[in-house]
């Protein structure tokens, strides 16, 4: 499974159920992290960052290339933080 970083806030877009929606607000309520959706109709949905991230009817929509949800292999940074002393050491070489 391939694990990559991504700013998460106001204007970043993903897919969900199939809709590009955009985050318009978030706020942080007694029950966790909430975000607004607005899709392209102007529509708006309230829904849990949890949600949002870890929901198979969500995928962020990255902004210029780079690592997405969608990779089949690991990024190298994932890939070289499990590496062990000696072969960092090797790396560097």
């Amino acid at each position: 499974m391939s694990r990559a970083a991504a700013r998460v806030g106001v204007g970043t877009r993903f897919r969900y159920d199939g809709e590009t929606v955009e985050v318009v607000a978030m706020a942080a309520t007694t029950g966790g992290n909430e975000v607004v959706l607005k899709d392209g109709q102007g529509r708006l949905l309230r829904l849990s960052l949890k949600e949002l991230l870890f929901s198979d009817r969500a995928a962020i929509s990255p902004d210029g290339p780079g690592p997405s949800a969608d990779d089949e292999c690991e990024i190298a940074s994932v890939v070289l933080g499990q590496l062990d002393a000696v072969e960092k050491q090797k790396v560097l070489e």
